[in-house]
C-alpha cells in the first residue's frame, strides 16, 4: 500500500482515479490544483503524486518542479488530455524529467494501475 495524492481540477477524474487506487488498497488524498497539492505534501509526504498538467492556479509542471525541490523522493505520474492540441507538448516535457511517468487521457483503470506499479517499482 502506498500514500498517493491525485491532483486534477476535474472532480470526476479525481474520483475515478481515487476509486481505482483504493480498490487495490492504496491510501488516496485529492487536490484540485498544484498549490493545494503542495500544502498537503508539506503536511505529510506522499509516495506518489498523480498530477494533471493543465490546471488553474498552479499547473502540473510547476507542481513537479516544486515537489522535486521539497520532496525529491516522491514519484510522479503526469497525466494530460491535451497531448495533441497544445504546444509545447507538456506531457513530453514531463516525461523527460527524472522519475516521472506519463499517461495520456483517456486511460483505462489497467493503464493507471500499470503506471502506478511502474512508478513505485513494483
Amino acid at each position: 500500500m502506498a500514500r498517493i495524492l491525485v491532483v486534477d481540477d476535474e472532480p470526476i477524474v479525481r474520483e475515478l482515479v481515487r476509486k481505482t487506487l483504493e480498490r487495490v488498497d492504496h491510501e488516496v488524498a485529492e487536490a484540485e490544483d498544484g498549490e493545494v497539492a503542495l500544502k498537503l505534501s508539506k503536511k505529510q509526504p506522499f509516495d506518489l503524486v498523480i498530477a494533471d498538467l493543465f490546471m488553474p492556479v498552479m499547473d502540473g509542471l510547476q507542481l513537479i518542479v516544486q515537489l522535486r525541490e521539497e520532496s525529491p523522493n516522491t514519484k510522479v505520474v503526469a497525466i494530460s488530455g491535451s497531448v495533441y492540441e497544445r504546444k509545447p507538448r507538456f506531457l513530453e516535457i514531463a516525461g523527460r524529467m527524472e522519475s516521472v511517468i506519463t499517461l495520456a487521457k483517456p486511460f483505462t483503470p489497467e493503464d493507471l494501475l500499470t503506471a502506478v506499479e511502474e512508478s513505485l517499482g513494483k
